[in-house]
């Protein structure tokens, strides 16, 4: 019956948003509690009749009601359960503002419902983009706003907001390429609005970077979602499940449109191709992003070689790893440069622990005895390396204390013992050294978190103590 009411409101007042306020009134006056929906439906033929006031109004019963139904626990309003499907009420509202023009309130309205404990969907982010787009000037930063709440969100654009996106940024390139001037009514008119995006600097982007760059990094960005956080809307129906290869084409489509519109990418933007490669494991297109790199005399940063590693971590391509980790560490010194804008790598903990998660990684996907025991051998010399300070420069009381990091390495040390042949002796005792020497650690002798040791990983530490407690 409430469904009912509902197409009632949309279909009978279609033309009137009187008729549609007065269906609302019967509706309360049966007993009938409206929805989300109901309000949806009746927002959506006020904007219809491009009565934007009366779809405001509309919201405001709707939060009324809300109000009035949570009066009596007292919560924030952040913290009271929304009206079933209110998100479409809040949409319709944006859109309606978007349409008649007043992007302002539009933009408000998407903030404010944030904090009443509604989040908005990629309809919401696909509205509001919309109307930011067609104002004037168009509205980069907020857009840039939006790109990056749903990257947070893990909200994907439709296709429709992925065509739009493309096409403004390409817009936006030709205007900034060329200085474009356009005449409206004899008068010149500003095209992009010139507020400086203060937030691309938390995002590897340079603040000086043209506004179509950051726009097409922003959605390069966005396209690449975690398979733990990425949304896929009901309400967008006819919308792809979007597997790796169709994001990796995505991203590239943008970067070679980016290329097309005269651009020159920076580093932010090859980041964001290396980060499309690494959910894909995409070994090959990496070291063509690299190579890309070098070639456009760009200067790599941290996130650059982290990403490279992470390619090569969901490629199980541990070869790969240890030439971007080489490469990294001496960049200097392989481009033979002396300029002080060319630096190497300096990995930090973190980075040791990428490293070592990618000799992990192949481990596991590998049968083959011979190539299990090399992958140990490789965990022992990172050990060793970081302990004898020979190549990696790191806090040592905070390596040591890492107990993820020691549990790894005392694994692969046991694991070698117990597996390496007679031709190994002299390797072998090393590695049962430093088993011992890491078992005798004190962050191995509380209790450890299971999120860190896994069944085998306990029996390897608990070995390595019998061996330390033997001497």
């Amino acid at each position: 019956k409430q469904q009912q009411q509902s197409r009632d409101i949309r279909s009978g007042g279609e033309r009137d948003p009187d008729m549609a306020f007065s269906l609302l009134d019967r509706m309360i006056y049966d007993g009938i509690k409206p929805n989300g929906v109901t309000y949806c439906a009746l927002i959506d033929v006020c904007s219809r009749c491009r009565r934007v006031d009366l779809a405001l109004n509309g919201l405001r019963i709707m939060l009324k009601q809300r109000s009035g139904a949570n009066i009596t626990n007292a919560l924030p309003r952040n913290q009271q359960r929304p009206l079933p499907n209110e998100v479409g009420a809040w949409t319709a509202a944006i859109n309606a503002c978007g349409k008649s023009g007043r992007t302002d309130t539009a933009l408000r309205l998407f903030r404010t419902m944030q904090s009443f404990g509604v989040k908005p969907n990629a309809v919401t982010c696909g509205c509001l983009s919309d109307c930011l787009l067609k104002s004037e000037p168009m509205r980069i930063s907020e857009t840039l706003e939006v790109l990056r709440y749903m990257k947070s969100e893990g909200l994907v654009p439709s296709e429709v907001m992925y065509t739009s996106l493309m096409d403004t940024a390409t817009k936006v390139a030709v205007i900034e390429n060329t200085n474009l001037r356009v005449t409206k009514d004899g008068l010149h008119v500003q095209v992009v609005e010139k507020t400086t995006d203060s937030s691309s600097t938390d995002k590897g982007i340079s603040p000086n970077t043209t506004k179509a760059i950051v726009l097409y990094t922003e959605l390069m960005r966005c396209l690449i979602q975690d398979e733990t956080t990425r949304v896929y809307d009901k309400s967008l129906r006819g919308e792809p499940n979007d597997g790796h290869p169709n994001m990796l084409l995505k991203v590239f489509l943008v970067f070679q449109e980016m290329k097309k519109s005269g651009l020159k990418p920076d580093i932010a933007c090859y980041n964001s191709l290396l980060r499309a490669c690494a959910k894909a494991g995409d070994i090959e297109l990496a070291q063509d992003v690299l190579r890309r790199i070098d070639d456009d005399g760009l200067q790599p940063n941290r996130a650059t070689w982290r990403e490279a590693i992470k390619a090569a971590k969901n490629a199980k391509r541990s070869d790969f790893a240890d030439d971007v980790w080489n490469t990294g560490t001496s960049y200097r010194e392989k481009r033979n440069v002396n300029s002080r804008d060319v630096s190497n790598w300096t990995p930090n903990l973190a980075d040791v622990e990428l490293l070592m998660s990618v000799y992990v990684a192949e481990t596991k996907s590998l049968n083959d005895h011979k190539k299990r025991i090399i992958l140990h051998q490789k965990i022992i010399q990172l050990y060793e390396n970081i302990v004898h300070r020979k190549t990696i420069n790191i806090a040592m009381d905070e390596f040591l204390e890492n107990q993820k990091l020691m549990l790894t390495a005392v694994r692969a040390c046991v694991s070698f013992v117990t597996s390496a042949g007679k031709d190994l002796k002299q390797e072998t005792k090393r590695a049962k050294d430093i088993a011992c020497e890491i078992a005798g650690l004190e962050c191995l002798q509380g209790k450890i978190s299971p999120s860190v040791c896994d069944v085998k990983t306990k029996k390897a530490l608990q070995l390595a103590q019998t061996w330390l407690y033997a001497f």
